[in-house]
């Protein structure tokens, strides 16, 4: 489920990956108006696009399944796939070239790689920066959407309750969250799913009382915890469904305070 907003990409920009290339094979940039045609530019400017474009994406997807990663910003991870992308794309370009322009050698790789990885980079980050632009956009609009409808709790108080964003296949015996970029995993008795929502919005809508938070990315429910798990100092909780949820050092002493460490 990490890999869902970066395959969702594909779809919906690849569009602009066209248009770009097909700008690009217009102008003829890089000295390729006076030694191709338009039709040879097009298909070459479109075809490494794509190529290029397509590798961002698997470097993203990469990035996103590697633990030591977490920590870096939508934007930091798509600048390190384009840089990624652009070493496959060097030697894309070079067969290309050759295939539909004029020889190049595999020897000019160095020559075009800083060229390949400064676009790659350039516009994988602005991507990058569009795409976060959106999901707050989104996330804006769905708390938004959520704290205008008010719900009758007991007695007839209006609350806003977090637990109109589970779905209800999941119910409400809630475990433990857990940040997927702007996305938030929703750990139930019964399951798991995302939402779109920032997890210090989900904490602030839940509110101290129903459990802490563990980890820069995880929060767990007061009374999910069955045991702790410890290996070379680190603290690992096991709670009700298997779940091992890590503590990290910043969390560690609110984590002890509360008992959670105990046994």
């Amino acid at each position: 489920m990490r890999e869902l907003p970066y395959l969702k990409a594909i779809h919906r920009h690849l569009p602009w990956v066209l248009g770009l290339g097909v700008v690009m094979g217009v102008i003829g940039p890089f000295g390729s108006y006076e030694t191709a045609g338009l039709g040879t530019r097009l298909v070459y400017f479109v075809a490494t696009g794509v190529l290029t474009w397509l590798q961002v994406i698997g470097g993203a997807i990469l990035l996103s399944g590697l633990q030591m990663f977490d920590r870096w910003s939508l934007v930091g991870r798509m600048a390190l796939a384009g840089f990624l992308a652009s070493i496959p794309a060097t030697f894309e370009i070079i067969i290309l070239h050759t295939w539909l322009i004029r020889p190049i050698p595999f020897s000019a790789a160095p020559w075009i790689f800083p060229q390949t990885a400064f676009l790659a980079v350039t516009i994988s980050v602005l991507i990058g920066l569009f795409y976060e632009q959106r999901l707050h956009a989104v996330a804006d609009a769905e708390r938004a959407r959520v704290a205008s409808v008010p719900e009758a709790g007991p007695q007839g108080v209006v609350t806003h309750d977090f637990f109109r964003r589970v779905p209800p296949a999941l119910g409400h015996n809630l475990l433990a969250l857990e940040m997927e970029d702007h996305y938030l995993r929703i750990h139930t008795a019964l399951g798991s799913d995302l939402i779109l929502l920032r997890l210090r919005d989900a904490l602030s809508e839940l509110g101290p009382e129903r459990g802490r938070q563990v980890h820069r990315s995880w929060w767990v429910a007061q009374d999910a915890v069955t045991s702790v798990e410890r290996s070379a100092g680190r603290g690992t909780l096991v709670l009700r469904n298997g779940l091992r949820v890590p503590v990290s050092k910043s969390f560690r002493d609110q984590v002890k305070e509360a008992g959670w460490l105990d046994g």
